[in-house]
């Protein structure tokens, strides 16, 4: 039933609604990341609602639907449907007041029916005096030009999506054998795209500190990053970066193309946001990892099998690959140029933490390296490399573990050209 639904009515329901795309983010919430029977009820109600306008939502359909009772289930007999919407109902509020106290909408199931309401948030916002000193001034408009940017971003990822879905003319695997994505895309295992965190990577920014992965899997983060800061303003403006949820236009390209391909190869798979996911969820199904360490602290999980490592120069603060064991003819380090034309970026696929499926990371020194790297993966002569990259090693499979090296040319903050400068045939 779980596998329907992600299946069937994920990829029919059009995520360029903005109310489907707040569903998405419900559902992928930590109120909701253990509770999958109110996971899939909340989306099959909402998928009802928004592409069928469902005048009504029985319990016995939800009952044999969602929760798999038999068809002569009887609601007045078992009460199960009406005792796990209720739990839903209080999940949708606490959501609503925690992690998605910013959300325009908030969505509600009111009592007497199961049909979700809609409904735009009433906010009171008081200007707030502008910090000082200037540098705090600045620091300030910095942070909103930001969030605005993300926002905007944020929403583009969905209307991206939908269109990559439907387009005729887009990069793809030439053919549905290709033993790569028939791996990531595996029918058997339920594959996630996990989207970067932006907004750590601006708190990072600002505060000129590096997050350890233990301290992004604990959810504590935000407040040991705060705490030395005295400003109040500067804490409010970073307090805020804290609770949104945004991710990169780039990122957000990169996303679509891999829904585009999962959609080719039937696969169950879901869009996250990286703060929502949990270690031991490595353990089980596939993984694909858009963004690099900064945006992604998973990729940390992983970077004992790796040989080019993502590092900040501290005098700089400019970040490049370092070469663990370099090759003839390599260099020590990779960075990007001083006019930001010519970037890199790591395509990295590796078991999970259990060796019971894959992980993908595709991270690069910055936005452009990363979109480089999804357009690389993404396109139809991909599989072709990789079969030449293995036949120079005893024949390997193109799913068995490898690291690739991409130098990429930028323009205008986005991909134009990039080529495969090196690689490494990884241990399992």
């Amino acid at each position: 039933m779980r596998d329907l639904l992600h299946h069937s009515e994920l990829v029919t329901t059009s995520v360029a609604d903005e109310r489907w795309a707040l569903v998405q983010r419900v559902a992928s919430s930590r109120l909701l990341g253990k509770a999958s029977q109110l996971r899939d009820i909340l989306l099959y109600i909402c998928r009802r609602a928004l592409t069928e306008n469902a005048a009504s939502i029985s319990e016995q359909e939800i009952g044999c639907k969602v929760l798999g009772r038999r068809p002569d289930f009887n609601p007045n007999e078992d009460n199960i449907v009406r005792a796990q919407v209720r739990h839903l109902r209080h999940k949708l509020d606490e959501y609503f007041t925690s992690e998605g106290a910013e959300e325009p909408l908030v969505l509600t199931i009111p009592k007497g029916g199961y049909i979700p309401h809609f409904e735009a948030r009433t906010v009171l916002f008081t200007p707030v005096e502008v910090a000082k000193p200037v540098r705090f001034r600045r620091t300030a408009v910095l942070v909103w030009a930001l969030l605005a940017c993300l926002a905007i971003t944020s929403s583009l990822l969905w209307r991206r999506q939908e269109a990559l879905r439907r387009a005729s003319a887009i990069d793809t695997v030439a053919s549905r054998n290709d033993p790569l994505w028939q791996t990531i895309f595996a029918p058997a295992h339920e594959t996630s795209i996990v989207m970067s965190d932006a907004c750590m990577v601006m708190l990072q920014d600002i505060l000129d500190v590096d997050v350890p992965l233990g301290e992004y899997s604990s959810g504590g983060y935000p407040a040991k990053l705060m705490a030395p800061v005295s400003d109040p303003k500067l804490r409010a403006a970073l307090k805020l970066i804290a609770a949104r949820q945004y991710t990169s236009l780039g990122d957000a390209t990169t996303a679509a193309r891999m829904m585009e391909l999962s959609h080719r190869y039937g696969a169950h798979t879901n869009i996250r946001y990286s703060r929502h996911i949990s270690v031991r969820e490595f353990k089980t199904g596939n993984f694909i990892l858009v963004g690099s360490r900064r945006g992604v602290p998973w990729v940390q999980l992983f970077e004992p099998s790796l040989n080019f490592l993502l590092e900040e120069d501290h005098q700089t603060r400019k970040y490049h690959f370092r070469n663990r064991a370099p090759a003839a003819g390599e260099k020590n380090v990779y960075c990007a140029d001083s006019a930001d034309t010519e970037t890199y970026a790591d395509i990295a696929l590796l078991p999970n933490l259990a060796g019971s499926g894959y992980v993908l990371m595709l991270g690069g020194i910055d936005m452009a390296a990363t979109e480089a790297a999804g357009e690389l993966v993404a396109s139809a002569d991909f599989p072709a490399t990789l079969q030449r990259l293995m036949a120079s090693h005893g024949g390997q499979t193109p799913a068995s573990p490898i690291e690739i090296l991409l130098q990429a040319k930028a323009m205008g903050g986005t991909s134009a050209d990039s080529k495969i400068i090196a690689y490494r045939l990884l241990k399992r």
